[in-house]
């Protein structure tokens, strides 16, 4: 265990590409983490990575990284498609991994990345950064103030065109976009402590670009056991004029919205109404934004302040001996609902179950012999 303020933190990272030299900047820069190892296939990202650290050692195969050089910590900021396998490999080896979103690509990977997490002396925090956002904490208060109640029905939506990305990162041009459901998913989760257990997920095909393979937008309808109803759009290929995470919930004793701020339409605003505090029934609004508690002047830094915050838990969990701030559970719970959603699309809109590696499969079975039948 690494211990003590003081102690510099021996970090490396897997994946030198635009969001890895800004978060490795960020930890070696205002948390001191020493620079001790750089991985990524591209000579490019090896050219620059000794231009920006000549005392860290470079590598283009993980493998060789984890074995030759000692580390206490790993960023994963690779593509998508590759996480899991990495985030295993660190972790057989006891070194604590800060993984991008999302966790997994597959059960079968999940189910692996479960196994290796249990038997690793190390632990696994998920980079949920949307989980950091002030706003979401301010939700989050007021369902445990009771000044909303239960919540019962959820929307999140995700819109952003990223085919200007498509160049640099082609992964993205087929990769159905509500597999990166966690950016949405994760902030509505933490208002609930069930599990998302089953989804309906439509897909629109490409009508934009009009490209096989692609995916203008996909929304799903997730339901817990408890029939907690959560909606989500990931619309990825668009001509929205802005990049916009919106978020509504109704509960039992009130609502809560946190509307995108649009160029046109004004500033994103927190907005809710209670029962428990309001006469008249009207939206209010709350001065709190994307700005985490602990970024403070540090929201410059990165999804308004986010990266900064989730660099600030990784690293103090690790220096203290703390559990892991967003534990694998919770970064599965984020992600394995968009994977049986791209199921349920392909299967032109089907049911589907959501399963974790920690069901409960006398359960399962009881739940799926009452599927559509309610509570």
């Amino acid at each position: 265990m690494v211990t003590g303020m003081e102690t510099r933190i021996r970090l490396g990272v897997a994946g030198f590409g635009r969001r890895g030299r800004s978060l490795y900047g960020l930890a070696t820069r205002s948390f001191r983490a020493e620079a001790a190892a750089i991985c990524d296939s591209d000579e490019a990202s090896l050219r620059t990575a000794k231009q920006e650290y000549p005392d860290a050692v470079l590598f283009p195969n993980l493998d060789r990284m984890l074995d030759e050089v000692k580390l206490d910590a790993i960023l994963v900021e690779t593509p998508a498609t590759s996480h899991a396998e990495l985030c295993c490999k660190a972790l057989a080896r006891n070194i604590h991994v800060m993984s991008d979103v999302p966790a997994v690509a597959t059960m079968a990977e999940a189910q692996e990345l479960w196994r290796a997490q249990q038997s690793s002396r190390a632990f696994y925090m998920f980079g949920a950064n949307p989980n950091m956002w002030g706003f979401v904490d301010a939700a989050v208060d007021l369902v445990k103030q009771g000044k909303l109640g239960e919540p019962y029905y959820m929307e999140a939506e995700y819109i952003h065109d990223v085919r200007s990305l498509f160049e640099a990162t082609p992964w993205r041009q087929t990769y159905e976009s509500i597999r990166y459901c966690t950016h949405s998913l994760g902030p509505l989760l933490r208002l609930i402590d069930e599990d998302l257990e089953w989804v309906s997920c439509f897909d629109t095909g490409s009508h934009i670009n009009q490209q096989a393979g692609q995916h203008d937008a996909m929304v799903a309808i997730f339901r817990t056991r408890s029939n907690v109803v959560v909606r989500l759009l990931t619309c990825f290929i668009n001509n929205y004029p802005a990049c916009g995470h919106g978020y509504r919930v109704h509960g039992t004793k009130g609502y809560f919205e946190r509307q995108p701020g649009c160029e046109g339409s004004g500033p994103a605003k927190t907005l809710y109404y209670s029962t428990e505090c309001h006469e008249k029934k009207a939206l209010h609004e709350i001065a709190v934004g994307e700005t985490p508690k602990e970024a403070g002047e540090k929201s410059a830094d990165g999804h308004g302040g986010a990266d900064y915050a989730l660099l600030h838990r990784f690293l103090t969990a690790i220096r203290d001996g703390l559990p892991s701030p967003i534990s694998l559970r919770e970064g599965l719970r984020m992600t394995l609902p968009g994977i049986a959603a791209v199921e349920s699309a392909r299967l032109g809109g089907q049911l589907v179950r959501i399963r974790y590696p920690w069901s409960d499969t006398t359960a399962e079975a009881t739940n799926e012999s009452s599927q559509g039948t309610g509570r």
